[in-house]
């Protein structure tokens, strides 16, 4: 077997069976579209205010997402159904939304309220009037908003695992990558560029590779990593790492979840969200929650290291954005470690052909072990 890709370059062996398949069938959609019929992270919720509304450009839509008086959150299409006018640049008084242009009133499902320049006897049916509003929901401090056909059964909402009923402090981030959400979503699932991109002093170096042994299960819309000691590549997982263990996850449309226990206790939880900007953008917001009482002065430092951890991520972002105008043909999923790629591509697709042929949805990855050196 010989798979040829661009500038005549090859990759031959029956060990990579399962690259061909992906490349030739899946690939070619990389890049291209985004996941409908999902939630998709919008703010942290300590960045909304009452009485305070925020525009976003969320899966190359216009969004206006806010938060009334009584403290409920919503999202409304940022137009005018007038001429077209953004809402966002208009008033809001914690009940309406006012257009810029002729005073428009706009409830907080989008529906018009008022229309000033009507006389007291011009009768016009306004309630009729509408701007598109989305389901919106607030979760573990974060408020996600639902692109697809609304129904009465929509999916969960996706949160940082291992937190149950604890009290805990939180820290959100919001990075953005000049890249498609796909290029995003295999990098922050790819557990073979950690040495070499994410080196830190507190974190780790590439000078030393150790082989990896992971159980992944099929879990709701992604997969699982189950509970295990990770490996000693950093100072506090050499102080305390056989004390620990970690546990970490996905979940479409692009969350990767991590929880650490010490000792059997949660101590630290995180999602990581990708929400796509435009077909060239994406913003990554990981949130992070730790559960020492009294620690709320540690935002600061967690702010400042995951900022630096993620930081990097975005380098090679980057370096991937200048590459990618040029359309290469890219084999990005060799095996063990690329398998997680694979997968997302694989759920992706899946997902995408459930909802449209209205049937379940069927979790495409295995129960399995993955291997590879890190």
């Amino acid at each position: 077997m010989t798979i040829t890709v661009k500038d005549q370059n090859t990759i031959t062996g029956n060990e990579i069976s399962d690259l061909e398949s992906v490349s030739q069938s899946q690939v070619g959609g990389l890049g291209t579209w985004f996941l409908r019929d999902m939630w998709y992270f919008a703010f942290a919720s300590s960045k909304m205010k009452k009485g305070q509304m925020k525009p976003k450009t969320m899966l190359g839509e216009p969004v206006l997402v806010g938060r009334d008086s009584d403290g409920k959150v919503f999202a409304l299409r940022d137009i005018c159904p007038h001429q077209a006018v953004p809402l966002s640049d208009g008033e809001f008084n914690g009940k309406h939304v006012q257009c810029p242009f002729h005073g428009w009133k706009f409830d907080t499902a989008g529906a018009c309220q008022e229309i000033p320049s009507l006389c007291s006897d011009q009768k016009f049916p306004v309630c009729k009037i509408k701007t598109a509003s989305y389901p919106v929901r607030e979760v573990r401090g974060a408020i996600w908003v639902y692109f697809g056909e609304p129904t009465d059964e929509l999916p969960d909402v996706p949160e940082a695992p291992g937190l149950g009923e604890m009290i805990y402090e939180q820290s959100t981030t919001t990075l953005t990558l000049p890249i498609h959400i796909d290029y995003a979503a295999l990098a922050l699932i790819d557990p073979a560029h950690v040495p070499y991109i994410h080196k830190s002093w507190w974190w780790r170096s590439a000078k030393t590779l150790n082989e990896k042994n992971k159980h992944y299960v099929p879990e709701g819309s992604g997969w699982t990593a189950v509970k295990h000691r990770p490996a000693a590549h950093s100072i506090v997982y050499k102080m305390f790492g056989k004390y620990i263990e970690d546990e970490y996850s996905f979940r479409l449309p692009g969350c990767r979840r991590e929880y650490l226990t010490f000792a059997g206790r949660t101590l630290l939880a995180g999602i990581s969200c990708l929400t796509p900007i435009d077909e060239t953008h994406t913003e990554l917001n990981p949130t992070t929650y730790w559960t020492l009482p009294g620690t709320k002065f540690l935002e600061p430092i967690v702010t400042y290291f995951v900022t630096v951890f993620l930081g990097q991520d975005v380098t090679v972002a980057k370096q991937q954005e200048g590459c990618l105008k040029h359309k290469p043909r890219l084999i990005p999923t060799i095996k063990d470690a690329g398998t997680p790629g694979a997968w997302y591509l694989r759920l992706k697709k899946e997902w995408s052909d459930a909802h449209r042929e209205k049937r379940p949805f069927k979790n495409p990855v295995p129960d399995t072990f993955l291997r590879w050196r890190s």
